[in-house]
């Protein structure tokens, strides 16, 4: 009876050691596991306020005053000077 008391307690501890050895990988992993969140979450925020930013760059291209300014400036047209309506 002592053998097989013995061998209980024997396989007892052996589960007692890798329940905590699983323990701590687990803990390990979640940690990594965060760290990879985290560093994810920082990217996504750098990425929209570059969007925020090229948003905001192409309203301001896109405002008449920059679209009269390349018009006339850079691609030379201009206003015509008699404009006639045009009914349907």
């Amino acid at each position: 009876m002592s053998v097989v008391r013995f061998a209980a307690w024997i396989l007892l501890l052996l589960l007692v050691v890798a329940s905590g050895l699983e323990v701590a990988y687990t803990s390990q992993e979640v940690r990594r596991l965060h760290m990879v969140r985290e560093e994810a979450q920082h990217r996504q925020d750098e990425h929209l306020a570059e969007y925020s930013r090229l948003l905001i760059e192409r309203g301001a291209l896109a405002a008449y005053q920059n679209v009269e300014r390349l018009a006339r400036d850079e691609l030379a047209m201009s206003f015509p000077e008699d404009v006639e309506r045009i009914e349907p």
